[in-house]
């Protein structure tokens, strides 16, 4: 919750909507985008949990790894970089 949310009740209330299993599903079916919220699983269209593209069987999570955050100064070098990339200079 931001610090300087203007209704904290309201904002604590708005999440704890979203964190309905018949929301979230809805909003993984229309975004067809994984969600964490186990409960929603048997609401999720078959099509979309069924598309490992949006939820990896288990052989290829185990093949996925996180990057880990790197130090601010190694950041900033990968940030230009990219920028450098995308701009094409």
């Amino acid at each position: 919750m931001p610090v300087d949310a203007p209704d904290e009740k309201a904002g604590y209330a708005f999440m704890n909507y979203l964190l309905r299993p018949d929301v979230m599903a809805g909003i993984s079916n229309h975004v067809r985008y994984a969600n964490g919220n186990r409960q929603a699983d048997s609401l999720i269209d078959p099509v979309i949990k069924n598309d490992t593209k949006v939820y990896p069987s288990p052989e290829m999570m185990g093949k996925l790894f996180a990057l880990e955050a790197m130090p601010l100064n190694v950041d900033r070098v990968r940030t230009r970089v990219w920028n450098k990339i995308r701009s094409g200079s």
